[in-house]
């Protein structure tokens, strides 16, 4: 990636910082767990009931510990992804209980969540798959969980986003991977903890780091903080409030397992007070999330946020206006891992299934936006300028031939030919190509092939 930057100055990373360090010490994060406390105890923390104090020494001691980059294993070599090896790695939305395809919302079933890994399985740029990229509802509760993870295993070849669910159904899901995999000696869950903001962690995020370190997997720690609401209703102080809770996270982490692989997150957006609800497609979810990325740089950690985020109940043009500005500004920003990268319409609640497609376009096209402007002899081209001249044409060239197709970024999806030719396409609009490449993908699809003990294992979940 070339094109780059960050709306904060390093003097202001470093007073962001500083602020963190006050809070830390002087008002604590509140872990509502016992054993926690203990840790801390006994790691030098100070503690007062529920509240922890997080010196400047223990929060370098931990920062120390942590690897820079890690890899996701999928099922074969070619599956993997390196999280912190300077390309992003992106995943579907995430938690949705609703899908929207066409002009009807539902609840999410289990024909959507399978239709769902399938596409992300054949997407071209989505590197991981999501046990939870909707929630079926259609599958009762007490097996949900281990059907979307045999779902997930059994459509997908790609690396896992992992659960960080109720007590024991997460060591269920570690164990049905350990027995898909043969082991968990490598990274094949990657746990999502969320800290209730502001300044949290309730006992079930607890127990999910100390069973994600108990087994070896990595974490990705993440605030979704409201400001006004769950932070300050600054974006400075909201920052703060974020930094610090997602540090606070990451030493326990440490504490319970040094070296533990971690991503520094946030998911933090705005609030449209009019209404009391949370804007994830606005300017300041933007600027969160390059906010986010400068923070994880300054402690050499790797960095999650952004999304083609949107609040728009359907794929229309306010969609496209807010999810490619919080795209662009997270591909700019450097984020190393984006979740919520296809998909979201409606603040987080629902699944476009049509939008899914689309925004596979969006998240291409920010890439090579990124990817910037290659400047070398070949692409100085002066000798071919010299060879056409004045008045003359490059179509038919040679340097034209060998050069267009990386420099001239081409989506099918997207309508560029003329107005004659669109209507004799059918006047389709973007939805409705989107509708048809998703029909066209799902026909297409062919499964990955399971050993006969893999597919024992998973279709006992599955039935």
């Amino acid at each position: 990636m070339k094109v780059s930057g960050s709306c904060l100055s390093p003097k202001e990373i470093a007073t962001l910082h500083e602020a963190t360090l006050r809070v830390l010490a002087r008002t604590g994060v509140a872990f509502a767990h016992e054993q926690a406390l203990e840790i801390f105890k006994k790691n030098g923390a100070r503690t007062e009931g529920n509240r922890v104090f997080i010196h400047e020494r223990l929060l370098e001691r931990a920062l120390e510990s942590i690897p820079a980059r890690f890899t996701l294993y999928g099922r074969e070599s070619g599956d993997h992804v390196v999280v912190g090896g300077g390309r992003p790695v992106y995943a579907p939305a995430s938690g949705p209980v609703f899908v929207k395809s066409g002009s009807r919302k539902r609840p999410a079933s289990r024909e959507d969540y399978i239709n769902l890994i399938k596409l992300t399985q054949g997407s071209p740029v989505l590197g991981v798959a999501n046990y939870i990229v909707v929630d079926p509802q259609d599958i009762d509760v007490g097996r949900r969980r281990l059907f979307q993870v045999a779902a997930a295993l059994k459509y997908s070849t790609k690396p896992l986003v992992g659960m960080s669910v109720g007590e024991g159904e997460t060591k269920q899901c570690f164990e049905l991977v350990r027995d898909f995999y043969g082991g968990l000696e490598e990274n094949r869950m990657l746990g999502i903890i969320s800290p209730i903001s502001p300044l949290t962690y309730d006992r079930g995020m607890v127990e999910r780091i100390m069973e994600y370190a108990r087994a070896g997997q990595p974490l990705m720690f993440a605030s979704c903080s409201q400001p006004g609401f769950t932070s300050p209703a600054t974006l400075a102080g909201t920052v703060v409030v974020d930094n610090a809770q997602q540090l606070a996270g990451i030493v326990f982490s440490q504490l319970c397992k040094p070296g533990l692989p971690v991503i520094y997150g946030s998911t933090s957006v705005s609030c449209d007070m009019r209404h009391a609800a949370p804007a994830i497609g606005s300017p300041e979810a933007a600027l969160m999330a390059m906010a986010t990325a400068a923070l994880a740089r300054y402690y050499g950690l790797p960095c999650r946020t952004g999304g083609t985020l949107t609040d728009a109940k359907l794929p229309d043009m306010q969609a496209g206006l807010e999810s490619m500005m919080v795209m662009l500004a997270t591909m700019i920003s450097g984020a190393d891992f984006i979740l919520h990268a296809c998909g979201i319409i409606d603040s987080f609640n629902t699944v476009s299934l049509e939008k899914f497609i689309i925004d596979e376009v969006a998240v291409a096209m920010a890439e090579r936006f990124a990817a910037g402007i290659d400047v070398d002899e070949q692409r100085l081209a002066v000798e071919v300028i010299e060879r056409v001249g004045p008045g003359g044409m490059y179509l038919g060239d040679e340097h034209t031939a060998m050069h267009f197709r990386g420099e001239l970024f081409m989506p099918p999806l997207l309508s560029r030919e003329n107005y004659a030719g669109w209507e004799e396409g059918g006047a389709l609009s973007l939805e409705q190509r989107a509708r048809e490449l998703l029909e066209k993908r799902l026909q297409e699809y062919e499964p990955p092939p399971l050993t006969p003990a893999q597919e024992k294992l998973l279709m006992k979940h599955l039935s």
